[in-house]
């Protein structure tokens, strides 16, 4: 896997200023955050790569959320993986391997950025790992759906259902707050194994400055709902 960028010599940016590793940094205890660069492949729409970099590189400099010492210690930005989104059948197998090489470990994993295409991997790569699979779990079917409390699941967090005036280029007025989807992401029942988040295209100016705030503010929540285990 691909680590992060480094633009500055003294700290590399990582994901709400994790520590940077790899998979021999990763363990049951530890929930890992890996980049994906890829926006071609599923409702295609230019841009949406950028989100893990944006994330990153607002994270050293916006007033970015902070987790506690406790889940800060137990987070790692484990880099992007490697895609090949020129070659489709290799690219999804490949980012199939290196999902079940972290989940392997044991660790739980949020898949930033993209389009939906890292979520079809991440859902497959859970096969196999805890047998049947896991169950993907989108944010309407949260606010709709029962869940039970032993279900492990993929947590989907599209962010193309951010509310237009939350985005720096709305395509439509009505959607969700950032409030209400982390608001659905705290009150998640079952298991979340593994998490993507993606979907945005984000503006890399100020100007999107709000929904960079508020994609930062949901992958902390992720990560603070993933430690919790069942709820």
């Amino acid at each position: 896997m691909n680590k992060p960028q480094c633009f500055n010599l003294k700290k590399i940016p990582s994901f709400l200023g994790l520590p940077v590793g790899d998979l021999e940094d990763l363990s049951s205890e530890k929930t890992a955050v890996a980049g994906y660069f890829c926006d071609n492949l599923n409702a295609p729409s230019p841009g949406k790569r950028f989100l893990a970099r944006q994330l990153r590189y607002a994270s050293s400099h916006l007033d970015a959320p902070k987790l506690t010492d406790e889940l800060f210690s137990l987070a790692i930005d484990v880099g992007d993986l490697n895609v090949f989104p020129l070659q489709p059948k290799k690219h999804f197998q490949a980012v199939v391997n290196q999902c079940q090489a972290i989940l392997n470990s044991g660790s739980s994993l949020v898949l930033v950025g993209g389009d939906a295409s890292g979520l079809q991997a991440l859902a497959e790569a859970t096969r196999g790992i805890i047998g049947t699979g896991s169950t993907v779990i989108t944010l309407k079917e949260l606010a709709h759906e029962k869940i039970p409390v032993e279900q492990q699941i993929v947590l989907a967090v599209d962010l193309d259902q951010l509310a237009g005036r939350y985005r720096s280029r709305p395509s439509r007025v009505a959607g969700l707050s950032p409030g209400q989807i982390i608001h659905r992401i705290n009150k998640a029942p079952g298991q979340i194994i593994a998490a993507a988040l993606y979907g945005l295209a984000p503006s890399l100016d100020f100007h999107g400055n709000t929904e960079t705030r508020a994609a930062l503010a949901i992958l902390a929540a992720i990560i603070e709902r993933m430690r919790r285990g069942k709820v």
